[in-house]
């Protein structure tokens, strides 16, 4: 890229758009994707920010296969994740140089995660095996306020690298967990817990620690 560089880059004058990629050279995962951040600019000293990530994961795993002959029916265990998270915020930016694009500003963070488990158990009741299905759910929340100073360096017309620190805080909480039974045997009933929930706040000096690679479009 740098070998393509031109005399005078163009930065953006106001009105452009532009999504960005992080990525860490010398990381185990040089190409990331922590979610699409867009930014609008309204002139060429001024942007909006807004950053999304939704994501989620699933997994099976066959505890129990089937038998006729010992009477064992298929148990299933499974896990499944769903993670959201918002940034939005508002960066002023300076003249800096040709290239050059210093900025500060400030965003407000919310998130979401959520848990879901269900076990299957075999059992047996008026003479016939059956199956219980207890299902699990959890999660977390999380909020912050975050001031920003960055950079992004412009190395061909429209396109540049960047990096950002920041100071800001952080408050995030366990959700309330809750159990509930399918088919279930006598004995076990439905309930709601907030037992080693943990809820945590931090404050100070923060940094990405990804190199920014962004292009602007109109």
């Amino acid at each position: 890229m740098a070998c393509v560089t031109s005399a005078n880059a163009q930065k953006q004058t106001g009105g452009e758009k532009n999504i960005e990629v992080a990525f860490a050279p010398l990381g185990g995962n040089p190409i990331s994707m922590s979610g699409i951040r867009l930014r609008i600019f309204n002139s060429e000293s001024s942007a909006i920010r807004l950053g999304v990530f939704i994501g989620g994961t699933s997994s099976e795993e066959i505890m129990q296969e089937a038998n006729n002959d010992i009477d064992a029916l298929e148990l299933i265990d499974s896990e499944s994740t769903f993670d959201f998270s918002l940034n939005a915020g508002y960066e002023m930016h300076f003249a800096g140089t040709d290239r050059l694009s210093p900025y500060v500003g400030g965003e407000i963070a919310f998130g979401s995660s959520s848990e879901t488990t269900e076990t299957q158990t075999q059992y047996l009741e008026d003479g016939d095996d059956q199956v219980q299905t207890q299902i699990t759910k959890g999660g977390t929340s999380r909020f912050g306020v975050n001031l920003v100073a960055g950079v992004d360096y412009y190395i061909a017309d429209a396109l540049y690298l960047g990096a950002e620190i920041g100071f800001g805080f952080a408050r995030s909480g366990d959700k309330e967990n809750e159990t509930t039974f399918e088919n279930p045997q006598d004995g076990f009933e439905n309930a709601t817990s907030s037992l080693n929930n943990v809820k945590s706040a931090s404050w100070g000096p923060n940094y990405q620690g990804t190199i920014r690679l962004g292009w602007l479009f109109n």
